[in-house]
């Protein structure tokens, strides 16, 4: 499994997308954004997950639905971060490169078939 390396602080994440710091708690709660463990040991957002839109950053619009379908399944947040950044055959990479690559429909496809 590849984690994200390229990781910015709830401070660098939230002055990204032009919000208040403690507004990334509730992104998160809303499975807009997730938050993994940086090096040092402090919460970092991956900054794969906020992207430039139409309107400046905004948080991967299709990430949502499957950090959702993923919970519905089961998973724990780390797990689902940790499926996320997993290789898988029938995605030719990680399930977080294809829905940077827009094909949110065959990862949500996938993490359905996964609830246990």
């Amino acid at each position: 499994m590849d984690s994200p390396t390229d990781l910015l602080t709830i401070d660098e994440a939230a002055r990204r997308l032009g919000i208040e710091p403690r507004r990334i708690k509730q992104l998160v709660r809303d499975r807009q954004l997730f938050l993994v463990t940086a090096p040092d040991g402090s919460r970092a957002v991956p900054a794969e997950i906020i992207t430039q839109g139409e309107h400046g950053w905004e948080p991967l619009w299709n990430l949502p639905g499957t950090l959702t379908l993923l919970a519905d399944g089961g998973f724990s947040d780390e797990e689902a971060v940790a499926w996320l950044h997993t290789e898988r055959e029938e995605l030719g990479g990680t399930p977080m490169e294809a829905l940077l690559a827009g094909r949110h429909h065959l990862v949500n496809t996938i993490a359905g078939t996964l609830a246990f």
